[in-house]
């Protein structure tokens, strides 16, 4: 399992131009190997500048990146190996399509990294596997599929290139809740089964509390803090004060406890309060 850590990172887009601005400001952080982490924060806190230095689509004005432990600019001539290793998701990936068929689309990738026709073969049906894709939508046009499917095209010709280190920019973005959930659990169950590390980008805290392993707050260009699930969203007061808040059923569990009602702390999903309050229900009335 690889190691991403970004150290002293800052980025200026448009160095000594009049459009000049800093979208990262010393920022330091690691992602640990084989779990997800949730980078959250507003729009322009540098979130998407920061998991486009991590493959070497950015090159930082100053810092490192580091892979294992080594500056991946440390031989700029091996930059294109660095992308295999850590793959890159982009919003709104299903743009980004272009193949004659799915199947094309999702072997771009490996075919480009040399694997025999075998190998490819035996990724494209695993990476469509995990993204809940139909054996039987491989040879069709990806333009005849739905929004939705088209998601998962894209996201299964990263994993096909099996990157050791998969970041997702709001992979579940535009998606309706069902759509949501059907791409975020294949990512979940893909991270899983494979061990590796993954990064989501993301402004759902729903979705971060349901699925992340950890939590990684931008604000105004620096990382304003990182931890556990519960570090970050049991602490509401810190995400407020960056203009940020716990997931909604978090909130709606505190209030019930202002009332009163003695629920337990560090509930953040449906599910967890729903298990809170049938116990609840049991210990009144019984079970």
């Amino acid at each position: 399992m690889a190691g991403l850590e970004f150290k002293n990172i800052s980025y200026i887009y448009g160095v000594g131009t009049p459009f000049e601005k800093k979208a990262l400001d010393d920022v330091s952080v690691s992602f640990e190997s084989g779990c997800i982490t949730g980078l959250i924060g507003h729009t322009g806190s540098g979130k998407s500048t920061l998991v486009q230095l991590a493959n070497g689509l950015l090159k930082p004005t100053s810092g490192q990146v580091l892979l294992d432990g080594k500056d991946i600019w440390e031989e700029p001539k091996k930059i294109r190996d660095v992308r295999f290793r850590v793959g890159l998701v982009f919003q709104y990936p299903e743009y980004q399509l272009f193949e004659e068929t799915v199947y094309k689309d999702i072997a771009f990738g490996p075919v480009n990294m040399g694997l025999s026709p075998e190998e490819v073969k035996k990724r494209v049906e695993a990476a469509s596997f995990f993204v809940g894709l139909e054996s039987s939508l491989l040879e069709k046009s990806p333009f005849e599929l739905s929004g939705g499917q088209k998601r998962r095209v894209a996201i299964a010709g990263i994993i096909a290139m099996s990157p050791e280190i998969l970041i997702l920019d709001e992979p579940a973005a535009g998606l309706d809740p069902m759509g949501r959930e059907e791409i975020l659990g294949g990512i979940r169950s893909y991270q899983r089964e494979c061990g590796n590390t993954v990064v989501i980008v993301s402004h759902s805290m729903e979705d971060m509390a349901r699925y992340a392993d950890r939590i990684a707050v931008m604000n105004k260009a620096k990382l304003y803090r990182s931890g556990s699930c519960d570090e970050i969203f049991g602490d509401a007061d810190s995400l407020v004060s960056v203009g940020l808040d716990v997931p909604q059923i978090t909130r709606l569990m505190l209030r019930l406890k202002e009332l009163g009602v003695p629920v337990r702390d560090g509930i953040f999903t449906v599910s967890d309060a729903r298990d809170e309050l049938n116990r609840l229900y049991r210990q009144r009335y019984g079970s």
